[in-house]
């Protein structure tokens, strides 16, 4: 989702930092920030990145170092 978007439940977010870089945050629900990547130099890459963990999240391996 980018400035202006609306959704329910858990989202992913794309943030322009100030350094005109972007960034994806996963926020829960309850407006939480759950995750957050690297910087990207465009809009794109952040797209880029959203569609890789769509598609490669559901499969990772959970490492539970609680």
């Amino acid at each position: 989702m980018s400035k202006g978007e609306e959704g329910s439940g858990y989202r992913f977010e794309i943030v322009e930092s100030k350094d005109g870089q972007h960034f994806v945050r996963f926020v829960a629900a309850n407006g939480e920030t759950m995750a957050r990547t690297e910087t990207y130099a465009s809009k794109a890459s952040a797209k880029n990145a959203i569609e890789s963990l769509k598609t490669n999240g559901p499969g990772a391996e959970v490492n539970d170092q609680a």
